[in-house]
């Protein structure tokens, strides 16, 4: 039998696949509580990671990454009144641009984090990622296409580009509706209806928002449906 470290080859690729597993789940962790305080608008929450990572088992690199993160989420909650921390951006987009593909977990940093580009960029770099994964069965991938062309959709309204929009609204038709993915298809209806409604002031769409902002907050999705609700105010 081969030996590693006086251990049997199968029992240490063995353990090394459980500490990879336990690696993993660690992160999935950390990064599922930072986005759901995002949504909660907690930031606290986010600021009591610093030490559960810094006393977790991870590696120091993938500490000083999932910190770098708790710093950029901290970034998105900041008011817009706020001076930008233009370091940590471009931090950010550097971890990014370093993944080589367009794997799931640059597309979901991105996705994050589309806030911190301009919307030339984001155009530029959803338009990507899109052509090269329109068409993948990963419901996880398709729920990352879908967030990040809501965003676009929002950046759109709020920087006077909607005439900008065809190709990401045609893209974000094509991918079906799935049970799974029932809260990113309504809020991709919200946006497409909203963005309908900025052109062309069709009351239909304005109708079809409502019902969307309403369905969401029957099935519990009460603090978005509050921010669509606040977003209908102004075309109202």
């Amino acid at each position: 039998i081969l030996h590693y470290n006086n251990i049997p080859v199968w029992e240490f690729f063995s353990r090394l696949n459980q500490s990879d597993e336990i690696k993993h789940q660690q992160i999935e962790s950390f990064n599922k509580i930072m986005s759901d305080a995002f949504y909660d608008n907690d930031k606290k929450k986010v600021e009591n990671l610093k030490p559960l990572i810094k006393e977790s088992n991870l590696s120091e690199k993938d500490k000083q990454e999932e910190l770098l993160l708790v710093k950029a989420w901290l970034e998105l909650m900041k008011k817009n009144t706020t001076k930008p921390d233009i370091e940590l951006r471009k931090k950010i987009k550097d971890k990014i641009f370093d993944i080589p593909n367009f794997n799931y977990n640059k597309i979901s940093l991105f996705c994050n984090f589309m806030k911190f580009y301009d919307f030339n960029s984001n155009k530029i770099i959803s338009k990507k990622i899109i052509e090269q994964n329109i068409s993948s069965n990963s419901i996880k991938i398709q729920t990352a296409i879908l967030a990040i062309i809501v965003n676009i959709l929002a950046f759109s309204l709020k920087d006077g580009k909607e005439n900008d929009t065809g190709y990401f609204i045609e893209s974000g038709n094509k991918i079906k509706t799935r049970p799974e993915l029932v809260f990113y298809k309504s809020a991709f209806y919200f946006f497409e209806n909203l963005v309908d409604y900025s052109l062309t002031k069709n009351n239909a769409s304005y109708n079809k928002c409502q019902n969307t902002k309403d369905f969401l907050a029957n099935i519990g999705m009460s603090k978005y449906s509050k921010v669509l609700e606040q977003l209908l105010a102004k075309y109202n």
